[in-house]
Formats: C-alpha cells, sequence, structure tokens
C-alpha cells in the first residue's frame, strides 16, 4: 500500500459507496482525510471507519463553487496544506434517450463534470503552496466510468458525463505536467454501491423501475469475472494513484471492470 503518511487528501462523495472506501483507504495509508458528501449521516460514519486517522468532515455540495471555497478554507485552516483530491461524488440516471428530458443531462453535468472542473481549480493553490513548501508532487484522482467509453442501455445523458470527465482529466493533466500536480483518472465497471441513494434505477419497456437487485443481476451477468465489483476493488488504485509512487503517472486511465470492457 502507498505511504500516504504527512499528506492531506479530499474525498468527495465520502460518505457511502466508493468515495467511503477510498477514504478508509487513503487514511489506512497515513492520510489525514477530509470528508465531503451532502449527506452528514453518512460523513459521521465514514468518519468513525477512518481508523482514527485525522479528519475533516464537509458537509458539501458539490455543485456550489462557494462550498468548494469554504471547504478549501476549512482545509488551509486545519492542516495547511493539500496533496490529494479525489473527485468521487456523481450522480447516474437511467432513461431511454427518446424520452429523457434535457434537465436529466444538466443534472448530471452538474455533479459530474461541473464538480469535476470546480473541484480542480479551486485545489490548486493549496496543492501549489504545498508543493512549494516541499512536497514532491500532488495529485488529482477522477472517478469515471466504463460508461463513458462503451455504451448502457439507457445510460446516453450518464455516458456523455464521464467521457467528459475523461478528456477534462487528460486535458488538466497535460496542462500542468510540469507543475508536479498529476492528474488520473479511474473508470470503474459496474460496482455495488447504495443505489437507491446514488442513483436513478432503469426502467423496463412498460417504464416501471426495474428493482435494484434485478438490475444488479444483469449486470452481474455481463462481467466475464462473474460479479459485480465492490467499492474495495477501486480504492486501492486510487490511493496508489494518489502516493509518490505514482509520480510518473498522469494523463492515464485506469479501468477496474472484472473484464466487462475487455472483449
Amino acid at each position: 500500500m502507498s505511504n500516504l503518511d504527512g499528506k492531506t487528501a479530499w474525498v468527495t462523495g465520502a460518505g457511502s459507496g466508493i468515495g467511503r472506501a477510498t477514504a478508509i483507504a487513503l487514511a489506512q495509508a497515513g492520510a489525514s482525510v477530509v470528508l465531503g458528501d451532502i449527506n452528514p449521516a453518512g460523513l459521521e460514519e465514514t468518519a468513525g471507519l477512518c481508523g482514527g486517522a485525522a479528519t475533516l468532515s464537509l458537509t458539501q455540495d458539490v455543485t456550489s463553487e462557494a462550498a468548494w471555497a469554504d471547504g478549501a478554507a476549512a482545509i488551509d485552516a486545519r492542516f495547511g496544506r493539500l496533496d490529494i483530491l479525489v473527485n468521487n461524488a456523481g450522480i447516474m440516471m437511467a432513461q431511454p434517450f427518446e424520452d429523457a428530458p434535457v434537465e436529466i443531462l444538466r443534472r448530471q453535468n452538474r455533479i459530474n463534470v461541473e464538480s469535476v472542473y470546480i473541484g480542480m481549480q479551486v485545489a490548486l493553490p493549496l496543492m501549489r503552496r504545498t508543493i512549494a513548501d516541499g512536497a514532491k508532487g500532488a495529485s488529482i484522482i477522477n472517478i469515471a466510468s466504463v460508461y463513458g467509453m462503451v455504451a448502457g442501455a439507457q445510460f446516453a445523458a450518464y455516458s456523455a458525463t464521464k467521457g467528459a470527465v475523461r478528456s477534462l482529466s487528460r486535458a488538466v493533466a497535460y496542462e500542468l505536467a510540469k507543475t508536479g500536480i498529476r492528474v488520473n483518472c479511474v473508470l470503474p465497471g459496474p460496482v455495488q454501491t447504495n443505489l437507491g441513494a446514488d442513483w436513478e434505477p432503469p426502467r423496463d419497456e412498460t417504464g416501471a423501475p426495474i428493482p435494484p437487485e434485478v438490475a444488479l443481476a444483469a449486470w452481474a451477468q455481463l462481467i466475464p469475472m462473474g460479479r459485480l465489483g465492490i467499492a474495495q476493488d477501486i480504492a486501492p488504485l486510487v490511493a496508489f494513484l494518489a502516493g509518490d509512487d505514482a509520480a510518473f503517472i498522469t494523463g492515464a486511465e485506469f479501468v477496474a471492470d472484472g473484464g466487462y470492457t475487455a472483449a
């Protein structure tokens, strides 16, 4: 596991799922962890699972520029540095393209793309100062999805936003490569998280919602490894990219999908 002693990491969507598992992994590797989520109860639970690591919980709406700025100020006051940003917060909404109003795209774009854009901009001054104070570098990890590279039934708007995260990550990585700030992108495949809280389930041909357990079972059948991912399958990869062992890796994409996109 990466050694993150002395580093400070900011993880959005830390109240559940991949964000929670990532926060725990970063804490176990030695980082102080800033937990951002819109759900205070989820934040409290995650903080309790971080094993005594220094944590700061932010009730954060990632679509709000003011919330991002307030978060950066709180981090500066508490830790005086920022080494790692994990843009994990996101939403998944499923609806056939023909019937999907543009607001489905707009809502997912605000949460899935604009938050990543704002978050990276807000993090830069703190990260630059951290490097100026002697850190080897800083790391941004943006969580996209395999549905940003392959099609998924009823996920046109979601796919558009996750494809945007991929392109945005590469572009910013290229611009920042000489500064010591690395930007990489992780593309999880279908991962078993709290679907009822994190996304709206797809609907069948009659328009009735497909129960989460049915959707999960259907996805599992499509994965060569024969199972859905779990959040703990993704978190160690993020922790590696966060650390100095990944110092020569930027502008890269890492797929973790049990072989879903291999064919």
